[in-house]
């Protein structure tokens, strides 16, 4: 079913070695815990990105945006939601809201895009078993 496969929750605590001297979640952790979500979304709705690479699947980032709004501190526990939706024949976009576990307040958000490209490099269409479950863009709130 097309826009069948929807939003996943990943849980996890700011490790030491993601905060700063003042004991706050260094910006640069925001990348790595996006790019975790992603991999959660895909092996959640039945895709190993080591089996789409070893299919000759590869998904480079060609976009990152993330807004900061609340800071993280070292030991919160964080939930992240992540949501996919396809933007063409090649692209995906990862929608993500950052939040204490518990809270409804969103932390940050961040917005990443991929490309599919086959191991020479050059743009391929996404496989149709991933295409049939996301939705288009436009009906996906970016982040």
């Amino acid at each position: 079913m097309p826009g069948g496969a929807g939003p996943i929750t990943w849980t996890f605590r700011v490790r030491y070695s993601e905060s700063d001297q003042m004991g706050l979640a260094h910006h640069g952790a925001y990348v790595t815990w996006l790019e975790a979500g992603r991999i959660e979304w895909l092996r959640e709705h039945g895709f190993s990105y080591r089996q789409l690479e070893t299919e000759g699947v590869l998904m480079p980032v060609i976009e990152l945006a993330l807004n900061y709004r609340k800071p993280l501190r070292f030991d919160d526990e964080v939930e992240l939601t992540t949501q996919a939706a396809v933007l063409g024949r090649s692209r995906v976009a990862f929608s993500s809201e950052i939040r204490l576990r518990n809270e409804d307040t969103i932390r940050s958000t961040g917005r990443v895009v991929v490309a599919c490209v086959g191991p020479d490099g050059r743009p391929r269409r996404l496989p149709d078993t991933l295409t049939a479950l996301l939705p288009a863009a436009d009906a996906t709130a970016s982040a």
